[in-house]
């Protein structure tokens, strides 16, 4: 009787290890594509607006990256530069980017947008 209670604790240890490793490999795929997404959305903004005084967009800092329950969509807050706020909305499951807003006349949008595949400014992430 025993031993069928140590077999049984030693199949639970071993699951509850498997389980961890497993929940744990599944955290750092969901950190890569949420870095990934923020990354894309940065890039959207860099080709498609800049900066009406001028001032090359060298930083940006998401400071928000979370989900309007109420019209399903994704909010991300960008600061550019360390004082110039915008939010741009993406519908999370078709990554498609909605738009962008920004107050008073800090930005400009580009037409026709640039074509960068690659981000030049400096990124901070927003971590989840």
């Amino acid at each position: 009787m025993k031993k069928i209670y140590i077999i049984g604790l030693v199949i639970i240890l071993i699951g509850g290890v498997f389980m961890a490793f497993s929940l744990n490999g599944n955290r750092a795929k969901h950190k890569e594509e949420f870095r990934e997404r923020q990354d894309r959305i940065a890039l959207y903004f860099v080709n498609n607006y800049e900066l009406t005084n001028g001032e090359k967009i060298k930083e940006i800092k998401i400071t928000n990256y979370r989900k309007n329950y109420m019209t399903g969509i994704w909010d991300c807050i960008l600061l550019i530069n360390g004082k110039y706020y915008a939010d741009v909305s993406e519908i999370y499951e078709t990554k498609e980017i909605a738009g962008a807003r920004y107050h008073g006349e800090e930005f400009k949008r580009v037409k026709p947008p640039k074509n960068n595949t690659k981000l030049e400014a400096n990124i901070e992430y927003f971590e989840d």
